[in-house]
């Protein structure tokens, strides 16, 4: 079989990158038929030559020159598809040649009747089975009429037997060649049926799961905020150690969710495959910041080695959703007081029409991972255990996803633990964007905020807009911020908030994002609209049950100035608005 496996890719083609699937087990055929087709006539050709029968030496020899220049063509040119009508002409004019002038061997029957493996092979399946049918009329015209009457010079005359043998070899072969092919497009066919079925399946799944993520968070977020209130009132111990045991319990019905959400998303399935010029800094950075937090427990170190390009030209969107993950995973099981972590990129190849970096990210997260299941004796820290654990490492800290997206463009991650800290490394190929233009130049707009003088505002005198569709839901938060805030209105969707909008001059919005009527990103995006022809700015924090890194990006994208997520703590909100106010 190795042999076998290491004699096909002989016959891939060269620039097999800029080719398809399909495009390649095409191309490889038609590779395959010129290999034998030139083998059959060249063999034949040489063996007239030998017996000094030039009738058949000339013409058989300069259809294998015709074969070796299809080969060599082909397995050079990945764009040579109209080669395949060239190689069908001449397939068919050196059988029809066979059949009407038989060979120098004497098994010209065997060779005729290779047409339709050869042609159904070449040209599919429908097409090539009429053309055999077609072949099979011409070969019973030329055996049983031209041939036996002699009506072209040279012709070879056949004998019953022969001519018997001749049509039960072709339909032989013609009928094996459809079973065979038959076959196997219905298995392709119930293939791809089972995998439409799974990935529509999956999606299904994948919706069910989000909605019920959703819809768990919101009365979550009620029941913690009202733990939470509850917590600051008298209470006996017995009291107290109940309201802690349903916190708890609380808290871990919130990582289920999450857990749930993150096991059965496949993101990778859902990121566009279109390149464009972006700036690798910028995007890394502006992920970077997705996790910062006010406490400064968290600290980011972000460098480019001076060799990689300001612009590259390649998937933005996935570089991003790679490190929105990452980011998670390490902060997430990350202990340590102070989180670090350190992003270095240097260029690992050079390449005149392609740029291949290497990410390195080094964090003080130490991978969760029990000696006991490495055996008493192992130390989980040498470099032949991480190698061999590798799928275990990524399972630990919740990359499957992640190294899909890495390893689906032919690039590789590798995870590298120790004893007090965890390093990732992956590449991912780029294009360098020959336009570029330095990086002063393609830094993102300042934001309005930033524009212009915009005065302190005491919490107690603020008058904060609620944009909630929930009635239950506007309670709790009101009750979270009513000794902090004094005035409250309260809108029950981005339209009703929009017409008080234009109204009131509100100091803060709090804006949930799934709403009736017009939802939380397009009530956003329409209060920036009006702000640009006044020349002010209203902060937004969204509030929502939407709680992973991507959802938060969304929400930035759209206008708003920061993310909340339920169920949350009251202090934290209270702390963004005061961030916002000042």
């Amino acid at each position: 079989m190795k042999l076998l496996n290491t004699f096909l890719t002989l016959f891939k083609i060269d620039n097999r990158d800029k080719v398809d699937d399909e495009g390649q087990n095409s191309l490889l055929i038609n590779n395959l038929i010129n290999f034998f087709l030139f083998c059959i006539v060249f063999t034949e050709g040489i063996i007239s030559l030998r017996n000094e029968n030039n009738f058949f030496a000339f013409p058989l020899l300069s259809l294998s020159l015709v074969f070796a220049f299809h080969f060599v063509y082909l397995t050079r040119n990945s764009m040579a598809k109209g080669m395949q009508h060239s190689l069908f002409f001449f397939s068919s004019v050196t059988f029809l040649y066979f059949v009407t002038f038989g060979s120098s061997t004497g098994i010209d029957i065997i060779w005729s009747a290779l047409f339709p493996p050869f042609i159904i092979s070449l040209i599919g399946m429908k097409r090539g089975t009429m053309l055999s049918f077609i072949y099979l009329l011409i070969i019973a015209v030329v055996v049983l009429l031209i041939n036996e009457y002699e009506l072209i010079p040279f012709a070879r005359k056949y004998t019953l037997t022969e001519k018997v043998v001749f049509l039960t070899f072709y339909l032989v072969f013609f009928i094996t060649t459809y079973a065979i092919h038959f076959t196997y497009t219905e298995i392709i066919l119930r293939k791809e049926r089972r995998v439409l079925d799974s990935q529509n399946f999956t999606r299904t799944q994948e919706e069910l799961i989000s909605k019920l993520s959703h819809q768990i968070r919101t009365p979550l977020s009620n029941i913690t905020g009202i733990i939470d209130i509850l917590e600051k009132t008298s209470l006996s111990d017995d009291q107290r150690d109940y309201i802690n045991t349903i916190h708890a319990s609380s808290n871990n019905l919130v990582n289920v969710v999450n857990n749930m959400v993150a096991a059965s998303t496949t993101n990778f399935n859902q990121i566009p495959e279109e390149e464009v010029s972006f700036n690798l800094y910028s995007t890394i950075n502006n992920t970077i910041k997705l996790f910062q937090d006010d406490q400064g427990k968290k600290k980011f170190s972000l460098s480019l080695s001076a060799d990689i390009p300001n612009n590259l030209i390649g998937n933005s969107i996935k570089i991003k959703q790679v490190f929105l993950n990452l980011l998670n995973s390490l902060l997430k099981y990350n202990k340590a007081e102070l989180k670090t972590i350190t992003i270095e990129v240097t260029r690992k190849e050079l390449l005149p029409d392609k740029i291949v970096l290497t990410f390195r990210i080094l964090s003080n997260t130490v991978v969760p991972i029990p000696k006991s299941e490495l055996g008493e004796n192992a130390s989980i820290h040498t470099s032949e255990v991480i190698h061999l654990n590798r799928s275990r490492y990524i399972n630990l800290l919740d990359l499957g996803i992640t190294q899909k997206i890495i390893e689906m463009d032919g690039n590789t991650i590798e995870i590298m633990p120790d004893s007090v800290g965890t390093t990732i490394e992956f590449t991912a190929s780029f294009k360098e964007n020959k336009k570029s233009h330095s990086v002063e130049s393609i830094k993102p707009p300042t934001k309005q905020s930033e524009s212009y003088f915009k005065p302190i505002v005491d919490i107690r005198d603020a008058n904060i807009l609620l944009v909630e569709d929930n009635f239950s839901n506007q309670q709790i938060i009101i009750l979270y911020i009513k000794d902090e805030v004094k005035k409250i209105e309260v809108a029950f969707n981005g339209k009703e908030a929009l017409d008080k909008f234009g109204k009131v001059k509100y100091d803060l919005i709090l804006m949930d994002v799934q709403m009736p009527i017009m939802d939380g990103f397009k009530a956003t995006e329409k209060i920036r609209q009006i702000e640009k022809s006044t020349g002010t700015h209203t902060p937004i924090i969204a509030v929502t049950a939407n709680a992973f890194p991507e959802d938060k990006e969304k929400c930035l994208a759209s206008g708003m100035d920061d993310y909340i997520s339920k169920p949350f703590q009251p202090e934290d909100l209270i702390r963004k608005i005061k961030k916002h106010l000042s």
